[in-house]
């Protein structure tokens, strides 16, 4: 009798011990599809980000046809002018791998030119700068986790609020001379561009991240009125570094 309890007793133990590991295996197959599940849910996290822009502004410059006709002259030599520009941002999912970005921003545009006289020591340079408050809006598909890599394009509708342009100048006896021009009623209150960006987010542990990036923009619309003597239209490449909370 006592062999036969001991018998019942092992199988009841075996059997109650195979039904444990049964639970705990789905246990844990359970949690694991729970943190699968987890992970592949949408990231609904923003951020909101400032960064400084350094770029390399130019035009493209064409005579109004429409208008004078007024040939170029020495604004045909004019150059490349290396400028700053600042924004206040966020953005925001879409879904796994899309988000908006959005943005505040001061943006500048310029260009530059310098003389030189062959024949003594005149010289006379300028540098013009447009700027503008602007916001550029763009859809940029992203990926990765801690280190973020991202793409993306679209528009920055422009309003013009203020013109600026630096002379100097060196006379024939060697006198220097310096002016600020504020005003030009040739230019137009609202502007338009167009922009494509790429580039990488380092997100820490306690939410601040930095950003990195590089971007060209070029401009859509005159950057003069209608019945001006040119038609102006700024681009620019440039790097971009900000630093970003995640909330």
């Amino acid at each position: 009798m006592r062999k036969k309890i001991t018998i019942s007793s092992l199988f009841t133990l075996l059997l109650l011990n195979s039904f444990s590991q049964i639970v705990t295996k789905e246990q844990i197959n359970s949690e694991n599809k729970s943190i699968h599940k987890k992970k592949a849910e949408k990231d609904t996290s923003s951020r909101f980000y400032a960064e400084a822009s350094f770029a390399s502004s130019f035009r493209s410059l064409e005579s109004n046809v429409d208008f004078l006709n007024k040939p170029l002259g020495e604004r045909a030599n004019e150059s490349k002018l290396g400028i700053w520009s600042y924004s206040l941002g966020m953005t925001t999912p879409m879904s796994n791998h899309i988000y908006f970005d959005g943005a505040l921003s001061l943006l500048r545009n310029g260009e530059q030119y310098s003389w030189e006289s062959t024949i003594s020591d005149s010289t006379f340079n300028y540098q013009s700068k447009y700027n503008y408050i602007a916001l550029p809006l763009q859809i940029k598909l992203q990926g990765g986790k801690n280190l973020k890599y991202f793409i993306g394009g679209g528009l920055i509708p422009q309003m013009n609020f203020s013109y600026r342009q630096n002379q100097q100048w060196t006379d024939s006896l060697g006198a220097k001379g310096d002016e600020k021009i504020k005003v030009n009623n040739e230019i137009n209150s609202f502007a338009f561009s167009w922009l494509v960006s790429a580039g990488l987010e380092l997100q820490f542990e306690n939410n601040f991240g930095l950003r990195l990036s590089a971007n060209y923009r070029n401009q859509i619309s005159n950057t003069y009125i209608e019945f001006s003597d040119y038609i102006h239209k700024a681009s620019a490449i440039g790097i971009n570094i900000g630093i970003t909370r995640k909330f």
